[in-house]
């Protein structure tokens, strides 16, 4: 099984591997092997740490936390599914996403998600746990927000555990 690691090798081999492309079920990485659960969250990990090193010392809105989150996340009942970081949140999926590696077109993001912003009385992040989607009708509403990504990502674990039985697609 492939682990991607930090070094810029690695980058470049999952930079491949995102973009080829094959059709069915599993999609095929390079030397035959197969993108698993534990793949995409490495590689999540991975861009985790690139995107706050980008974030650093410049006047964004959006806090360098991916690194703190992603690993708390994949630290709880969160990594039996599949993570997917936008911007400003982390969503999760019940099975790997069209554009990724070993992309399913059946795959539905579950009800609920983790957004996060610099909006602190310090400056620092707030983390928002939803429940149901940003963005789309009927709106999501939000449970709680803290300034810990642990106590966010638990939250969030609590949601999905009740909004997940009954799953929507988005």
């Amino acid at each position: 099984m492939a682990r991607f690691s930090g070094d810029a090798g690695a980058v470049g081999q999952a930079a491949r591997v995102t973009s080829a492309r094959t059709f069915g079920q599993t999609r095929l990485m390079g030397d035959g092997l197969r993108w698993s659960l534990d793949d995409e969250w490495d590689w999540q990990v991975l861009c985790a740490r690139a995107h706050d090193a980008s974030l650093r010392g410049t006047d964004s809105w959006v806090p360098p936390v991916e690194e703190e989150l992603v690993p708390a996340a994949r630290a709880s009942a969160l990594s039996q599914w599949y993570p997917s970081t936008s911007h400003n949140y982390l969503r999760f999926a019940d099975g790997p996403p069209p554009w990724g590696p070993g992309g399913r077109d059946d795959s539905g993001f579950l009800p609920g998600c983790l957004s996060f912003a610099k909006e602190g009385a310090d400056g620092g992040a707030v983390f928002r746990v939803w429940s149901g989607f940003l963005l789309q009708t009927p709106d999501p509403v939000l449970v709680p927000a803290t300034t810990e990504a642990a106590v966010a990502v638990e939250a969030l674990v609590k949601v999905l555990a009740v909004d997940s039985r009954d799953p929507g697609r988005s």
